[in-house]
């Protein structure tokens, strides 16, 4: 089989390996000459995964059209800020085999200019492309560790339960074991907005805050996806599965989380725009506040763990005043 992978960062290099060793033909497309450069020099990404050598075989280009020939299955793994303007040039290349390919989505995100999941916004701009050949991948899963063959479980969620099945069977090996789900809305805003979440995990860090806390914001956070899910259309059992809580755990309590980090970072007294100037790497909770919190005032669903972060994050509000606000919100039942 063929696969065109959109994007050379860490986790789109590191799928590549899986689908490479599972004895798949792997492209990469990037708007980067200086990533093909250095890709095809070193075969090592320093500066994302150090130490982590990719199969000399690999193909980049930054020729779309180049990388996409005739691909069975197009894997798309760019930051969620440039998914519309990638899936437009997708739309656009005349490639064979588009009419059966299966396209794949790695990247969490939910567009802050229309309020689309990733999904939406491929599926809006590929005009070739059906609902039931569009796979969103998403779980716990930071990059750090599936290159270095780290156990891990993830979800592959598509209305059709075939096409969810063949994603599973191409990506899954002795290091990465791949779940099948229907349920492509609630994989999807799991995904998403579980790094909200994640930066208010960060900031407990940066203040100090107790085990007891963290337990209550992941619990309470997974609540808030829930809410906004079912409201959406999702099933509220994907929220406690490897999308929604298994996802939520590892990035609000690992080292490698980006999102972790920046909410550090602000407990610790600096401001986003310094945190920012000085990351290599995206952290896709930052915009998705907004998106997050701009779809739940849309569609009625109260968040005041995402709103609290929106405060703090864009507004300047001191993360203790928004965590007493919190604590002091009407009393109410746990399930409502």
């Amino acid at each position: 089989m063929k696969v065109a992978v959109l994007g050379t960062g860490g986790w789109g290099l590191t799928l590549g390996r899986v689908l490479f060793e599972n004895g798949n033909k792997v492209s990469f497309w990037t708007h980067s000459q200086e990533e093909v450069d250095l890709l095809n020099e070193f075969h090592e990404y320093k500066d994302k995964l150090p130490g982590v050598v990719f199969p000399k075989e690999f193909f980049y280009t930054t020729n779309m059209a180049l990388a996409l020939d005739g691909a069975d299955m197009v894997l798309i793994v760019v930051p969620s800020q440039f998914m519309d303007s990638v899936s437009k040039q997708l739309g656009r290349v005349n490639f064979s085999n588009k009419q059966k390919t299966i396209v794949v989505c790695a990247t969490k995100g939910i567009l802050e200019s229309t309020l689309q999941r990733m999904s939406e916004v491929i599926l809006s701009n590929v005009s070739w492309l059906t609902p039931d050949r569009m796979v969103a991948f998403s779980g716990p899963s930071h990059a750090e560790e599936v290159s270095r063959r780290i156990y891990t479980a993830i979800v592959a969620a598509c209305p059709s339960e075939e096409s969810a099945q063949f994603v599973q069977s191409a990506m899954s090996c002795s290091y990465l074991r791949v779940y099948t789900s229907t349920d492509i809305i609630g994989v999807e805003l799991c995904g998403s907005v579980k790094n909200v979440i994640a930066i208010a995990s960060g900031v407990l860090y940066g203040i100090n805050a107790g085990d007891n806390t963290r337990a209550a914001l992941l619990t309470r956070g997974q609540a808030e996806m829930c809410r906004l899910g079912v409201a959406l259309g999702a099933d509220a059992h994907t929220f406690a599965g490897l999308a929604g809580m298994g996802d939520l755990i590892v990035t609000c309590l690992s080292s490698h989380s980006r999102n972790r980090f920046v909410g550090e970072q602000i407990g610790q007294g600096k401001t986003l725009d310094e945190i920012l100037a000085h990351m290599k790497m995206v952290a896709e909770g930052v915009p998705t506040c907004r998106s997050a919190k701009a779809l739940a005032e849309k569609v009625g669903v109260e968040m005041p763990i995402v709103n609290a972060v929106y405060e703090t994050l864009f507004n300047g509000k001191a993360p203790e005043k928004s965590i007493n606000e919190l604590m002091k919100r009407e009393l109410k039942s746990e399930v409502w």
